[in-house]
């Protein structure tokens, strides 16, 4: 078991899907929590982490919006007096050919999938430089740097290739700090997403350029993401731990 106690974390994103899974998975390992994301079902998440036995936070976060997160932070830190994990899941997944694609669909992918990023852990750096550790994990995509099952994502995959370099190098910065940041890069996720903007048959054929055969369950990936927020993983940084089934091995 990990032992997170006495440690607190921020979860973005976290009102279903893989940031939910995260949330409580933190709490369940001793974390307190603070959930946000902009939809209502983040409530739901709150009560699920302090039926878990951890204190929650709950607020409402646009990570687009970089004052917004400042808040967030103040707020973590006179409730609970330090930041010790950050997990950047918040995203959206829209797809759009290049030739439907226009300018603003483009810009509205960036900032959140990867100017959110920036904005959440500028926010708790100077907590974290302060105690002299930190662990963030940012959530990036196979479809980042494979040519995946869509060619209707290239949005997305700049965003999300984008967080992997994000990470690397940020981890070179903050290293001697105290602070580790990773990638988590999945593949097909049973978050519910896909279908909202995908056809089935598209979806059967990711599911089929998958060694193992299926979608991942948001569980499998709270808990690689979980690991990386951890004590025994201090030793990992700039790394990208990908969770796909095997999908981007072929």
């Amino acid at each position: 078991m990990i032992d997170l106690n006495d440690r607190v974390a921020i979860v973005t994103g976290a009102g279903r899907g893989i940031g939910k899974e995260t949330a409580t998975l933190l709490a369940e390992q001793g974390a307190d929590v603070v959930v946000t994301d902009v939809i209502p079902e983040i409530e739901d998440v709150g009560e699920a982490v302090e039926e878990r036995g951890a204190n929650a936070l709950v607020h409402e976060l646009d990570v687009t919006d970089y004052e917004r997160a400042q808040d967030v932070v103040e707020d973590t830190l006179e409730e609970f007096g330090r930041i010790d994990i950050l997990v950047n899941n918040a995203g959206i997944f829209p797809t759009a050919t290049l030739e439907e694609m226009s300018p603003e669909d483009w810009q509205q992918v960036i900032d959140i999938n990867l100017t959110g990023v920036f904005n959440c852990t500028k926010a708790v750096l100077p907590a974290m430089e302060d105690q002299g550790y930190g662990r963030i994990v940012n959530i990036s995509s196979a479809s980042g740097g494979h040519v995946g099952w869509s060619g209707d994502l290239s949005h997305y995959a700049a965003s999300k290739g984008g967080v992997v370099g994000f990470t690397r190098s940020a981890a070179i910065d903050l290293g001697p700090k105290g602070i580790t940041m990773n990638a988590i890069v999945p593949g097909m996720v049973d978050t519910g997403a896909a279908e909202e903007v995908s056809e089935e048959e598209e979806i059967e054929a990711a599911v089929a350029m998958t060694p193992v055969g299926r979608q991942g369950d948001p569980e499998e990936l709270a808990s690689s993401i979980v690991y990386l927020a951890s004590e025994p993983a201090a030793f990992i940084t700039g790394a990208s731990l990908v969770v796909d089934g095997g999908l981007t091995l072929v």
